[in-house]
């Protein structure tokens, strides 16, 4: 058993979870890899002694990863109990985690993005899931806002609202595939080192111990805050890097593409895999589509998938001058993440994409 504790009704159901009375909360390190983050590190440092969980059972481990701003003189002048702040040259975030993680004492970990604002009840929505043994990795749902009220972002918003649906229903089966970097915690025990040429640190650690066995699910009532990318091509970069990281992962993630693994392969394989074939099916579907159009009906599908590609360019036209364009906003999406994922799988496989990056302000 990770840590003790004494319960009221003990019931495996996480609609349970709350029956639980504590004997003796367990001590969990909160993981921050921050670079150049001075715009935003002031307000996570005041949201963590905001956060309702016990000061004395969280430790907080902050890493600059060769930060060339204010951000490590920001930290080093703030007063947080039990902070640990480490200075480190620049090395990437999965390099900064392998380093700083055999340094922290919490047994649980938890995971977060410096310019994530978790609410005050964050934490203890979140750990009470590792209560149960068979969790191994719960992550929080992340509320994204358009505070600018601009364009950027309506197509990742409902985007988000698609995966939070997934993501409830793999949770009932004990298997959401991937967590979301800015808000989830896993049990320290089964955290293995990273390769370092791992880009998506928070889908490899998640998707790791769901291979290893254990239950990762998500908590829809531990709630963190981040504000959508300033503009559309700072989001379409950020989904390059995502994508050529999740074409790295399948190499990673071998076991997971063994049937025998049963629920957790279906899930890993229809959620993810197949979602990462859609770039190269899309024009595989368009041009045996123009080979048969000699029959009407395949004519009319052609037409059809031609006249979508044209309203794609032109609403991309008129968000990029910051004209409403409505639920059109949604076929964008689609496309462009799909040809975000493509050019992503070409700098993977060409070794053009560095686990180091300048991220996307957000």
């Amino acid at each position: 058993m990770l840590f003790s504790f004494k319960k009221t009704h003990y019931l495996m159901s996480r609609s349970n979870i709350e029956d639980y009375t504590i004997g003796e909360l367990p001590l969990i390190t909160m993981v921050i890899s921050a670079y150049n983050e001075e715009k935003v590190i002031k307000e996570k440092l005041i949201n963590i002694t905001e956060l309702e969980y016990p000061k004395d059972k969280l430790e907080v481990v902050i890493a600059s990863d060769g930060s060339t701003d204010q951000t490590n003189s920001i930290i080093k002048l703030f007063k947080l109990k039990n902070l640990k702040f480490f200075e480190l040259p620049r090395m990437g975030k999965v390099n900064v985690l392998n380093k700083i993680i055999p340094k922290t004492n919490g047994s649980i970990l938890v995971f977060s993005d410096a310019n994530t604002i978790y609410n005050s009840d964050a934490l203890n929505k979140l750990i009470p899931n590792l209560y149960d043994p068979t969790v191994g990795c719960v992550c929080g749902r992340l509320k994204l806002i358009n505070p600018n009220n601009t364009q950027s972002g309506h197509g990742e918003s409902f985007y988000w609202l698609y995966e939070t649906w997934i993501k409830k229903r793999e949770s009932k089966l004990g298997c959401v595939v991937g967590a979301n970097g800015a808000i989830y915690a896993i049990r320290k025990s089964l955290f293995d080192k990273m390769p370092s040429n791992t880009i998506n640190d928070d889908f490899h650690i998640s998707m790791k111990i769901l291979e290893k066995g254990y239950k990762v699910i998500y908590e829809s009532k531990a709630i963190g805050i981040e504000k959508v990318a300033p503009d559309f091509n700072s989001e379409f970069l950020r989904h390059v890097r995502d994508g050529a990281g999740h074409y790295r992962e399948i190499a990673h993630l071998t076991g997971l593409l063994n049937p025998m693994k049963g629920i957790s392969f279906f899930s890993y394989v229809s959620h993810r895999f197949i979602r990462w074939l859609v770039p190269f099916l899309l024009p595989v579907m368009f041009f045996c589509n123009l080979l048969l159009i000699q029959s009407s009906v395949y004519m009319e599908f052609f037409i059809l998938q031609l006249l979508l590609y044209i309203v794609t360019v032109l609403t991309y036209l008129l968000q990029k001058n910051n004209i409403p364009i409505g639920y059109l906003r949604i076929p964008l999406f689609f496309f462009s993440i799909n040809l975000a994922l493509l050019i992503g799988f070409i700098k993977n496989i060409t070794g053009q994409q560095d686990v180091i990056w300048t991220p996307t302000e957000r």
